[in-house]
């Protein structure tokens, strides 16, 4: 299983948020991210769409769901100063390009309030195309 980690300035509750919500999600994963009964319907900028299922989510502390076929867990944890300490784990990754690009648009959106997207439907989602 590969980690990935990010520290936040926000605290859980605002980093939940933008996992946990359409609205949240929107403004750094994907182009449209309704929910309805546990699955989520993604459309990324690049067209590619998926619906992925909520496994688990406990309020501003973990958050579960498959995407696109692979299982990504959200852990969020406190820290002293009133910020987040987010590890994504997923077990079925390969190359861990999307999961960073995917963690810093994240870290843009909530501590900074910025979209990092190149909003280019020619280009993915990642920062480097192959």
């Amino acid at each position: 299983m590969a980690h990935w980690k990010v520290h936040f300035r926000s605290g859980p509750s605002d980093v939940f948020r933008a996992l946990s919500t359409p609205a949240g999600r929107s403004r750094f994963w994907a182009v449209e991210a309704g929910e309805a009964d546990g699955v989520i319907r993604f459309v990324l900028p690049d067209g590619r769409t998926d619906d992925g299922r909520v496994e688990e989510a406990v309020q501003d502390r973990f958050y579960r769901l498959r995407y696109f076929g692979s299982t990504w867990t959200f852990t969020l944890v406190p820290d002293e100063s009133g910020g987040t300490d987010l590890t994504l784990s997923c077990g079925d990754a390969q190359d861990g390009s999307d999961h960073v690009s995917l963690l810093l648009r994240l870290k843009a959106s909530v501590d900074f309030g910025v979209d990092l997207r190149n909003h280019d439907d020619g280009r993915t989602a990642a920062y480097v195309d192959s």
